[in-house]
């Protein structure tokens, strides 16, 4: 059996199939994963998953726009109800402030405020069938409300998540006799990270041709698993002849809409859980020539990371075209 030669061999050791992103597609596309690691894919026509995937959707929303929708659901609730009250009539609503149109506004809303927390002050009471009906209704979807509200912070706060800081841009840096690309990544939280792996994925569109077609290309890192992350991580694929990259300029780059997708895997100690990141770096977003300044200093004997360092960087004077 004739082994093939060293080069062709990692040439096919680095190429890889389709990770399930798509390798072929009727016109370009901007990038396949967002900055923050979320894939660009918008689903048309029906959409399955019902309440459960209603669940998933706000525990993993952002804090800020999950308490939004919170805070819009409570008053569009208490709005609703108000206005059925309204409808039945406050009269039928007991020490109802029947003298104005805004005092009934009021009255219904502050009675459906009462009935949907649960709270009943006594001040506002249904006084007949229809309102306690009415407040009966109201009431299992105020305890079904507030129990989903529970359900959902219990779930957030379980849910173990990492949150990486990354440099704002990758850069093509110099390592050792030659060439590197190189990205930055630091823990954000006092929480330690420990047993990481990280993995470089290459996405180019291939030169020619009606249809964009994709190769994807697995790029080997100087080092690709540390025990703890408690400073920062330079991550370090070494452009040799074997790269894809070997050869090539920023324009080759820019051309073929290079997109390298970073990802993450560990264990948070807190929950000793494991948990997994992502980051796109697209082709405008790789700097050609620099190096990063040190994100950590000693002061009093103890190390410090300075997280707005993590994307300074010193130019560095850079081939045109990468060594091949």
């Amino acid at each position: 059996m004739t082994l093939p030669p060293t080069r062709a061999f990692h040439q096919a050791a680095l190429h890889t199939d389709d990770p399930g992103l798509g390798s072929a597609f009727d016109r370009p596309l901007e990038r396949l994963m967002s900055r923050d690691g979320s894939f660009r894919v918008r689903r048309m026509g029906r959409l399955g998953g019902g309440l459960r995937e209603g669940f998933v959707v706000l525990a993993t929303m952002p804090a800020l726009r999950l308490v939004a929708t919170f805070v819009a659901a409570y008053l569009v609730m208490n709005l609703t109800f108000g206005a059925i009250y309204m409808l039945i009539g406050v009269e039928q609503i007991g020490n109802a402030d029947l003298s104005s149109t805004g005092g009934r506004w009021l009255s219904a809303v502050g009675m459906s405020v009462q009935t949907l927390t649960t709270v009943g002050y006594g001040s506002l009471y249904p006084t007949t069938l229809p309102t306690w009906l009415l407040a009966a209704v109201e009431g299992v979807f105020g305890i079904l409300g507030f129990s989903l509200i529970a359900a959902v912070i219990f779930a957030r706060f379980a849910r173990p998540t990492a949150r990486l800081e990354y440099s704002s841009h990758a850069l093509i840096a110099p390592y050792k006799d030659g060439w590197s690309l190189q990205l930055r990544t630091a823990n954000r939280r006092s929480v330690l990270l420990v047993e990481l792996e990280a993995r470089l994925l290459l996405a180019m569109a291939e030169p020619g041709g009606s249809i964009e077609r994709l190769s994807y290309f697995i790029l080997p890192l100087q080092i690709d698993r540390i025990s703890f992350l408690p400073l920062s991580w330079t991550l370090v694929h070494p452009i040799t002849p074997d790269s894809p990259l070997a050869g090539m300029t920023h324009q080759d780059l820019t051309a073929r809409r290079a997109e390298f997708m970073l990802i993450i895997k560990g264990v948070d100690e807190g929950y000793m859980q494991p948990v997994i990141a992502r980051r796109s770096f697209r082709f405008d977003e790789i700097v050609w020539g620099g190096r990063y300044v040190r994100a950590y200093d000693v002061a009093d004997g103890e190390a410090r990371l300075h997280l707005s360092k993590l994307s300074e960087f010193t130019p560095e004077p850079a081939p045109d075209r990468l060594p091949s």
